[in-house]
């Protein structure tokens, strides 16, 4: 799918974090996880039960090197299926589950449930975390959060706004992608009736500019929203041509269907 590689100066590591509510099915994202096997792996809460769903998805394949045995498992454990699975964490000898080759030892972070932070920023924290003590900048999927608790989704997309978030959200239908001030894309495999939309993050409601390329339509309000239910031209899909959005003075975000394949790369200077 996606990943940045012209600004970092760092070494890179790749870190997935499964977090509770709607997540697309393993099916629909193994591409993904073939191209972008994860360094580090992170549940949150019941995300934990969508990560097993995924493990056993992937014993066999094309996928079946993927290691998804969790890094840290954190959370409050109030929406897990049963916590006999974290349990099982605990243990040290053979009946402790590990849905690929174990990596080290299993972080267990417990919190309360009266805490003023969600389980999924509690696992982005952790991911920061981790990719500091390796001296490395971490490439974040987010894998759920769909559906559920509204202010839950709204923390997620404010997040975007913060240090500490993602940089691919996978939903259901859609992926999420920030795309970074003086940062241009390339949107490749979109179908003809393929929605793109663009929203700004929540640190602003106006402001910014987007120039695009291959859109049916090439304007884009100046308020909210730049852009809702767009698609590919009928000459940009005819010729199979990339659609081209870039992003100036402000970030904003790109709402995709799955099976949209994207490259980053620098403004070009002009």
């Amino acid at each position: 799918m996606s990943d940045y590689k012209f600004s970092e100066r760092k070494k890179s590591i790749r870190c997935t974090i499964f977090t509770g509510g709607d997540a697309p099915e393993p099916e629909a994202v193994k591409s993904h996880f073939v191209s972008h096997v994860p360094d580090i792996v992170i549940a949150a809460d019941s995300g934990l039960d969508t990560l097993k769903r995924y493990a056993d998805a992937f014993k066999s394949g094309e996928a079946a090197h993927i290691d998804l045995t969790p890094d840290f498992i954190v959370g409050d454990f109030d929406s897990i299926s049963d916590v006999k699975l974290i349990d099982l964490y605990d243990r040290n000898d053979d009946e402790s589950p590990q849905f690929g080759e174990k990596r080290g030892e299993v972080r267990i972070e417990r919190f309360p449930c009266n805490k003023d932070f969600t389980d999924t920023e509690l696992a982005l924290d952790a991911a920061f975390r981790e990719a500091s003590l390796q001296n490395a900048i971490p490439f974040i999927t987010l894998i759920g959060g769909g559906g559920g608790r509204l202010d839950h989704l709204l923390a997620i997309c404010d997040s975007f706004c913060t240090p500490q978030h993602a940089d691919l959200w996978l939903l259901p239908n859609e992926a999420v992608r920030l795309l970074k001030s003086g940062t241009a894309c390339d949107i490749l495999d979109l179908k003809r009736d393929d929605i793109v939309s663009v929203a700004r993050t929540a640190s602003s409601r106006t402001g910014g500019k987007l120039i695009s390329h291959g859109l049916f339509w090439e304007g884009f309000r100046r308020e909210g929203m730049p852009s809702i239910s767009n698609r590919i031209s009928e000459n940009y899909f005819t010729d199979r041509k990339p659609v081209t959005l870039t992003a100036c003075e402000a970030d904003f975000l790109l709402i995709l269907p799955l099976s949209a394949t994207v490259t980053f790369r620098p403004q070009e200077n002009r």
